[in-house]
């Protein structure tokens, strides 16, 4: 189908997406196209690909079709999700729209104001790519570009227990605007002591810091008030040098911060 400015292919299969891909230049896929204001010049839409709606659960994660919706994983229930997850999931616009967009087309999008993504990034999902010739795995926080002549097959996300488990969504509830944000705040621990942490904040730009995450394993919990301060400290610290070159909104530090400040007191 075309028309004077817009040109939408199909497929039925991964194989079929693989060939537009190869033979269409500037093709992009798109989901639901709920995020996108208008569709590209050309596009290929993946939504209806019966072999990319699965949902595969497993004992230590769920393997999600990118062309899964966001309602769809929400049919679930938050029994048999992570917490942060079925939030996170919860917290996109409305159920009409949960209803058109994909999983795949959140993260695709690439752009970090997005719900999903601190989440996802915390919980170390991991996305399968498949190409002509052969698949490949990155991990989600560490995905720069797409593989060329690529398409997104599978997301896992691993679904281990966490004794304190916090998401927040900043910015306004039905839209993506400038102070659009997510944070996600991942701790294990055994015995009154910290055996794991992790942490996310996505916004203008994603912020990770493996010395946060690290540091303070095996420290004794509740932490001291100056543990705390001073995870604040290195928090604030890291955070600017990841924002020297990015202009958002100050105020999106002092509530990243707010954000440590709440979640480190969760922990007992």
């Amino acid at each position: 189908m075309a028309n004077d400015t817009h040109m939408i292919f199909t497929a039925k299969n991964i194989n079929e997406i693989l060939y537009q891909i190869k033979t269409v230049n500037n093709l992009q896929l798109v989901g639901g196209a709920t995020y996108i204001g208008a569709l590209p010049e050309k596009s290929l839409t993946i939504r209806n690909v019966s072999e990319l709606k699965f949902i595969d659960k497993h004992e230590r994660y769920i393997d999600f079709g990118p062309a899964v919706t966001l309602n769809s994983i929400l049919h679930m229930g938050p029994n048999y999700l992570p917490s942060v997850l079925y939030e996170g999931t919860q917290s996109v616009a409305n159920h009409i729209i949960r209803n058109m967009a994909t999983l795949g087309g959140n993260i695709m999008a690439k752009d970090p104001r997005l719900s999903l993504v601190a989440p996802l990034i915390a919980l170390n999902t991991t996305l399968k790519f498949k190409t002509p010739k052969s698949f490949e795995i990155i991990p989600l926080s560490k995905l720069a570009e797409t593989p060329a002549e690529s398409v997104l097959t599978g997301i896992r996300v691993p679904t281990e227990d966490w004794n304190v488990a916090i998401f927040k969504r900043l910015g306004p509830s039905y839209k993506i605007s400038s102070n659009s944000c997510s944070f996600c705040f991942l701790a294990d621990t055994e015995k009154n002591v910290l055996v794991t942490l992790r942490l996310c904040f996505s916004g203008p730009f994603i912020f990770q810091s493996q010395t946060l995450e690290t540091k303070y394993l095996g420290i004794r919990l509740p932490m001291s008030k100056n543990a705390i301060e001073e995870f604040i400290e290195i928090a604030k610290k890291e955070f600017d040098e990841c924002a020297k070159d990015k202009v958002y909104d100050p105020m999106l530090k002092q509530q990243f911060l707010n954000l440590i400040a709440y979640s480190l007191h969760e922990l007992t």
